[in-house]
């Protein structure tokens, strides 16, 4: 399965016709779902020939990948700024209580096309970029960083992999429905405990 687009838009008006036909994508498959959405129907409403959408676009899942990597990028601009603005004067609870509303910010972003893509995606286990990722992590292992003292996990980069991790299960029991039309109210007040709970956990091997 090809999900790469045929072509990378380089010229604004390319990059306007890219975004054109994502910005149709995202209304046709929140108004569809998966199954129901097509190549045809992105391409009307986007006011395009189908033809037009193939010289960018293979098939309809490159432009779920697309759609859902352009909807990544926007959420991790938000966290990112968050992130940059954390110089360690705080603690670490209050620090990552701004990390936490701000993950929670960025999913909030397009709520319905995040649903759709969380939910129904068949491909939901293909992974967005390696950059997209590792700008993920250098933004919680940088706060992380600016914390050592309080953090008890041993290994930087092992605590950062299951923050990663954590938070998106967490975070998503917040923005998406839960079982038993669990009230999102009623999640959020706790990941920040699990989050600092696992960072400061007593760890026996650095017991004096």
């Amino acid at each position: 399965m090809k999900l790469q687009p045929r072509k990378e838009p380089r010229q604004a008006r390319s990059r306007a016709m890219v975004d054109t036909i994502l910005d149709a994508m995202s209304r046709v498959l929140v108004e569809r779902g998966y199954a129901k959405t097509n190549t045809n129907l992105v391409a009307e409403s986007a006011g395009i020939s189908v033809g037009s959408l193939y010289q960018y676009f293979p098939n309809k899942d490159a432009l779920i990948f697309a759609l859902r990597e352009r909807h990544v990028t926007r959420m991790l601009a938000l966290f990112e700024d968050v992130a940059a603005h954390i110089d360690g004067a705080g603690s670490l609870q209050t620090d990552f209580e701004a990390l936490i509303d701000a993950l929670v910010a960025a999913h909030l972003v397009e709520p319905e096309l995040n649903r759709i893509l969380e939910e129904e995606f068949p491909a939901y286990n293909l992974p967005v970029s390696t950059e997209i990722r590792q700008r993920f992590f250098d933004a919680i292992r940088g706060v992380l960083e600016k914390h050592r003292g309080s953090v008890t996990v041993p290994d930087l980069d092992v605590a950062t992999f299951v923050l990663q991790r954590m938070l998106k299960a967490l975070i998503n029991a917040v923005v998406l429905t839960g079982p038993g039309g669990l009230s999102p109210g009623s999640v959020r007040p706790e990941i920040l405990p699990a989050v600092i709970g696992y960072l400061t956990a007593p760890r026996k091997d650095s017991a004096a």
